[in-house]
């Protein structure tokens, strides 16, 4: 592709805000994966990882203010990669995070004013709310969330009809992750219609690159600039145990993100009970929900139709009647079965053992001690501590002697990771401590 007749007048900027569950990770998983292609096609993505583009957006909408160590590592970041952006003398960067649809339409006016040298552009990506409202959920859950698959439902559905005055984690999630009409509201009194571009997700069956080339199309690149593949994206989590993570993230109570995404989301959640996806059925809708979620989809359309904003792809991969290819239904909304959670747990203990046994090594290679006796008298079992390289006990007696076996599942597992927290805090301390020693 021959870039340099179409480098611009002035930067162009492409904002994709999401939103969430609509293919984002996919989007930028293939891009990360292809920063030097695009590049070399003119294409700037900005930072040295994806994660660069997370904190800055953390910074720019002023998120996790509440906690020190998050706000401390994302100060700064926005204007760091809108320089990046700005000073970029090819033909567009691209900046992709889903957590940019959660912008009022103050917080979107001053980022595109925090641009205003460059020509900016928005992308809003749109799913079929018949999909998003589970995978909404169940991210939920990954993410601090702490309310149940119905109770989930039950509040996104009432915030259909009473707004913001809707009550309930569902109705707040499902809104701020899933309120496209309030997304095109804010960003298109930021931008003019031409510049506010929505693509709707293809429909379950779509060939996988569909949304790739419908992406590509609004950016101007040629979609085989991208030619290393994106690897496995975003796994999601089954019924088990997405209502797993909630019942240990009821145990855990207030947590900073600090450190809850590096054990819970990316240890638990991502790295040990994603792998159940297959062996777990994941959340259904009732017959109540799949009608709410086809009738939010003739909302975002009518929003779309009147935000005068450039439609790429179809109106009907939002579809407002059930068919044959609808997802299927379930009688009624309900926890899964303590057995699966039971199953789900068990994966989960063997786990977060192996994670504690490995920083407790770390903490012992750094010079440090680490508590080395295992109260077995406690209900949850592990809040004495380890001894690195010990057998632990297996749980299953100890969480069916209990009157109700998957609290205490989810008790015992918080504490674990209560510990495998504290063991990472502990290491990082003695490695700063080491570097500082050293200097």
């Amino acid at each position: 592709m021959d870039t340099t007749e179409a480098t611009p007048a002035r930067p162009v900027i492409f904002l994709h805000i999401g939103a969430m569950k609509t293919g984002t990770t996919f989007l930028q998983a293939l891009m990360i994966a292809n920063k030097d292609n695009l590049a070399a096609a003119g294409y700037c993505f900005p930072g040295r990882r994806w994660h660069e583009q997370d904190k800055a957006t953390r910074d720019v909408l002023g998120m996790d203010r509440d906690d020190p160590a998050m706000r401390a590592s994302t100060e700064g970041m926005w204007d760091t990669l809108a320089h990046e952006m700005l000073t970029h003398p090819g033909r567009a960067s691209i900046f992709s995070m889903e957590f940019l649809s959660f912008a009022s339409r103050t917080q979107a006016a001053r980022i595109v004013d925090s641009l205003s040298a460059a020509e900016v552009h928005i992308i809003l990506t749109v799913r079929d709310a018949v999909g998003a409202i589970p995978a909404q959920w169940q991210t939920h859950s990954r993410n601090r969330g702490k309310a149940s698959w119905p109770a989930y439902a039950r509040s996104a559905r009432r915030s259909a009809r009473l707004g913001r005055f809707a009550r309930g984690e569902g109705a707040r999630i499902f809104q701020k992750g899933q309120g496209v009409p309030r997304m095109l509201r804010a960003w298109g009194s930021a931008v003019p219609p031409e510049r506010l571009h929505v693509i709707t997700v293809p429909p379950p069956g779509s060939d996988p690159s569909l949304l790739w080339q419908r992406f590509a199309g609004v950016v101007g690149l040629d979609p085989a600039v991208c030619t290393h593949s994106a690897g496995r994206t975003n796994p999601s989590l089954g019924l088990a145990s997405a209502d797993l993570m909630r019942r240990i993230n009821l145990e855990l109570g207030k947590i900073p993100v600090s450190d809850y995404q590096p054990t819970l989301k990316a240890k638990l959640a991502n790295g040990i009970l994603a792998a159940r996806s297959t062996m777990e059925p994941g959340a259904k809708l009732d017959r109540r929900t799949r009608a709410f979620a086809l009738g939010w989809n003739k909302r975002v359309r009518a929003a779309i139709t009147r935000s005068g904003a450039d439609l790429v792809g179809h109106l009907d991969d939002l579809p407002v009647r059930a068919s044959q290819t609808t997802a299927e239904y379930v009688a009624r909304l309900s926890d899964p079965p303590a057995e699966d959670v039971l199953a789900a747990a068990a994966a989960a203990r063997d786990g977060l053992v192996r994670l504690v046994d490995r920083r407790a090594k770390r903490v012992t290679r750094l010079g440090g001690q680490v508590q080395a006796t295992l109260d077995q008298a406690d209900a949850a079992g592990v809040r004495g501590g380890f001894t690195v390289g010990a057998e632990v006990p297996t749980p299953q007696g100890r969480w069916s002697a209990e009157p109700d076996p998957v609290a205490a599942a989810a008790a015992e597992l918080a504490a674990l990771a209560r510990r495998a927290i504290d063991l990472r805090s502990q290491a990082a301390s003695l490695k700063n401590s080491s570097v500082g020693s050293r200097r």
